[in-house]
């Protein structure tokens, strides 16, 4: 223990710590351009160093190295509080959160610049320079050391929480006219139908402003086509760009959204005016998506113990952050379906929370758990393998309740991809979806591998991949930031499902003599795990496929215009939301793919609830589907922006004990 006449100093030495990491932590956010010549010699790279922070504002790289200082100087102490076990796994997350910052300086990818501030520009990473490992190695110690001693402060108020709830110390007498701002606020998320309307209708309200300024829609190119199809009766497959005489759709984009937005389309146009169609369901994906979020907070409220201020904050954040009614303000099908999602999700975790507790699921939740898998999987054909596969990892993992969880699962699974395919698509006359657009990953990594290494492919791994690939043909329009131009010009539309079989053993086999091949194929896969793009977006009203009839959809917008509210405010505030901290990181897609999963993570393995673990399945399930996109976009993480709730929530899910009973 310090005695009394050392506290001073020691205070003293935490005062000079705190200021130097602060300092070394600031440098480290401003500090980019890896491209450049910053690395060549210690002149240059203090010249860079000093433009980096001058980028950012003098006095805001002072306010940012107060601030972590100040942090740091806090919570320090909780680092040597939590024990051994816990400090190692906060450093073990630190370092994984802290590459995810570093590594876009390490990306090879001299074309793509991230959004968001610091604004890292990718280049090609001067390995042999000493000076380039030195500064990778500060940044990455710095920030990693700083976030250790923060997560050993949450570790510290998440032990904190469960001791308390354990106790019995949490009053639940207090009188009506002493409850705090957030004991009032968490009243909301009762349950009571009246409040769950209330906390609705009022995010919806505070969305209000930005659905008008990105008004009166976002229809970008996947929506177009479906628009075209549903109205013009032309029917094309968008990747292969091949006539489908005889059919009057075609389920590369899910069928149910073509007819949904078609009938909304048509809506508008029986109203005179068509873009009032797109109005009317832009508001009603926006309340859909409020009432989700709603539910999820109930959810939370009633089974876990985190505390009130959380659970309103959650709202708060939900309600003002400019990226939900964003993204509700797009006709799209991720926006369409990631209510249905973020409802299924709340199901599982009612699924998970019962078995946890020993507790019946009953047929009201398996009927939920149906019908929501069953709508996720019309809405977004990811959506179907992600909820089969959580529930079958859930049966291995928990191996309770079995007939509940086969029937959730079976059921919608059956439906979606055996019933859908196979008798409604023949007789609504729609074309099934292209088959390459399941081997996209594969179809990028092996054209990569044939265009490099053709003379060392053997005879039958050559004709296993000009079977399914026209490697001469593609070869020109080859590039790494996507696989859609490899399946645009590379596929071969008469390749059998035996072609397509014998390819992915192929594929297999090759991996193991050409990984650095296979992984150089796909860099923008690591895309959604890196500090770099944002959920901040506006668009055009409409764009795309005018050649094909969509000069017919909204005609009175010019092709790819932007309306008076989105040029002059919406482009505008997106691009300063990416650029202004702290909305830069409230907004980043990483904070909601990495950081807040793997904090769910340790705290969970911290306050010793490893079977909460269970809850982290279908995002475990999610960040799997993400190595399987041909692109990396924004909007296939919609989810983990959707769900941040539920995973702020995971760790502090309560199991109780059998003296306690489940409230339905």
């Amino acid at each position: 223990m310090t005695s009394k006449a050392n506290r001073p100093c020691v205070q003293k030495l935490r005062c000079l710590l705190s200021v130097a990491v602060g300092i070394l932590c600031a440098q480290s956010l401003a500090f980019r351009n890896v491209d450049s010549a910053a690395f060549d010699s210690f002149a240059n790279l203090t010249a860079k160093g000093l433009d980096s922070i001058a980028q950012f504002g003098p006095a805001g790289s002072i306010a940012l190295a107060a601030c972590l200082g100040a942090l740091f100087y806090r919570i320090y102490p909780n680092f040597k509080r939590v024990g051994k076990r816990n400090q190692l796994i906060s450093v073990i997350l630190s370092f994984f959160l802290a590459l995810s910052i570093v590594v876009p300086r390490l990306m090879k990818l001299p074309n793509v610049s991230f959004n968001s501030f610091p604004n890292y520009v990718g280049g090609v990473p001067k390995w042999h320079k000493p000076i380039f490992w030195m500064v990778a190695s500060i940044q990455l110690l710095t920030i990693g050391f700083t976030l250790a001693v923060i997560i050993c402060w949450l570790m510290r108020k998440a032990a904190d929480l469960v001791e308390c709830r354990n106790t019995g110390e949490v009053s639940t007498a207090i009188p009506p006219t002493n409850l705090s701002i957030w004991e009032r606020g968490v009243r909301f998320f009762d349950g009571k139908p009246m409040h769950m309307t209330v906390a609705t209708l009022a995010m919806v309200l505070c969305w209000l402003p930005m659905l008008v300024i990105q008004g009166p829609a976002i229809i970008g190119v996947d929506s177009m086509v479906q628009l075209v199809q549903f109205r013009t009766g032309h029917v094309w497959d968008p990747m292969t760009m091949a006539e489908l005489p005889g059919y009057v759709g075609q389920d590369h984009h899910p069928f149910f959204d073509t007819y949904l937005y078609g009938l909304f389309d048509e809506l508008g146009l029986w109203l005179g005016q068509e873009v009032l169609g797109f109005r009317i369901l832009i508001v009603l994906q926006s309340i859909v998506a409020a009432l989700a979020i709603v539910v999820s907070l109930i959810w939370i409220k009633k089974r876990t113990n985190l505390p009130d201020s959380c659970i309103c904050a959650c709202w708060c954040l939900a309600a003002i952050l400019p990226a939900f009614p964003m993204y509700m303000s797009i006709v799209l099908k991720d926006s369409t379906w990631v209510s249905i999602f973020l409802l299924w999700m709340v199901a599982f975790f009612e699924v998970i929370y019962r078995c946890n507790n020993n507790h019946a699921i009953g047929w009201r939740l398996v009927l939920c758990l149906v019908v929501l898998g069953l709508f996720s999987g019309l809405t977004k054909k990811l959506g179907i393998y992600v909820t089969t596969v959580s529930l079958l990892l859930a049966i291995i993992v928990i191996r309770k309740q079995f007939a509940a969880f086969l029937i959730s699962m079976l059921v919608p699974a059956a439906l979606v991809i055996g019933f859908v395919p196979m008798v409604v698509l023949p007789a609504l006359d729609i074309a099934p979806g292209g088959p390459q657009e399941t081997i996209s990953v594969p179809i990028q990594q092996l054209s990569k591998v044939a265009i490099l290494h053709q003379d060392e492919l053997s005879k039958s791994d050559r004709q296993a991949i000009d079977r399914v690939l026209d490697i001469d043909h593609l070869k020109p329009y080859w590039q790494a930031d996507s696989a859609d131009y490899a399946k645009h010009y590379g596929y071969r539309l008469n390749a059998s499902s035996s072609d397509r079989k014998n390819f992915i053993l192929t594929w297999i086999r090759l991996f193991f003599r050409y990984p650095k091949d296979y992984i150089a194929a796909v860099p923008y896969l690591i895309n959604p795990f890196v500090y770099g793009e944002t959920y901040y977006y506006s668009g055009p009203v409409r764009c795309g496929w005018w050649e094909a009839g969509g000069s017919r959809i909204l005609t009175e917008y010019p092709e790819c215009g932007l309306s008076y509210t989105q040029g002059k405010i919406a482009i505008p505030l997106t691009n300063a939301l990416n650029k202004t901290p702290p909305f830069s990181f409230i907004g980043s897609e990483a904070l909601y793919t990495v950081w807040l999963p793997m904090l769910a993570l340790g705290l969970t393995i911290s306050i010793r609830r490893y079977r909460n673990l269970c809850y982290l399945i279908p995002t475990v399930v999610s960040w799997c589907s993400l190595f399987l996109l041909p692109a990396h976009q924004v909007r296939y993480t919609l989810s983990f922006l959707f769900v941040f709730a539920l995973t702020i929530a995971l760790p502090f899910a309560e199991v109780l004990t059998k003296e306690r009973n489940i409230s339905n």
